[in-house]
């Protein structure tokens, strides 16, 4: 059915388009009316408490720099939750394979065939997981892509801990 809410692309967030350097060259007073999002306070949610080790450190290394760019509030938290819980496995995995060398990589089923080992499986579906919740707070080079510039860069007089920080990821 032609026209209805799942047509065309999804509207930007306010932060992303802001980012973006305002490529539809409208005016702010445009962009304020056609944004119909609620504003949410930037803030990093508490880390889950059930998360492994692994899956805490990521979240540690990340929140920050997602509070900076703005594109984390605290309803953020599953979304960030399963991202890390996916690196977190990953990571586990990637480990155990490492470990068992080639036994890692391939298992002999009982009837004599090879084949994907458990833990290659367990390594390429978080490995999905964490790209695909990633794409969301833009964790990967497609998704900073999206974010990108399209405004000329000016000099600044103070430190702009926003703008390094999305310089830090191509952004």
């Amino acid at each position: 059915m032609a026209g209805n809410n799942n047509s065309g692309r999804r509207p930007l967030p306010a932060n992303v388009h802001a980012i973006r350097g305002n490529p539809s060259k409208k005016s702010a007073r445009d962009l304020s009316h056609e944004v119909q999002e609620p504003k949410l306070k930037v803030e990093a949610p508490p880390c889950p408490a059930h998360l492994s080790k692994d899956a805490k450190a990521e979240w540690r290394r990340i929140v920050k720099d997602l509070e900076i760019l703005g594109l984390i509030s605290k309803l953020d938290r599953g979304a960030l939750a399963a991202y890390c819980a996916a690196w977190g496995d990953w990571k586990h995995a990637r480990e155990k394979m490492a470990e068992l060398e080639e036994r890692g990589y391939v298992e002999q089923t009982p009837s004599g065939y090879r084949q994907i080992s458990s833990w290659m499986q367990i390594a390429n579906r978080a490995e999905e997981r964490m790209l695909k919740v990633g794409d969301l707070f833009g964790l990967n080079p497609s998704a900073r892509a999206k974010l990108g510039t399209g405004h000329a860069q000016q000099g600044e007089l103070f430190p702009n801990e926003q703008r390094e920080t999305a310089a830090k990821y191509g952004l």
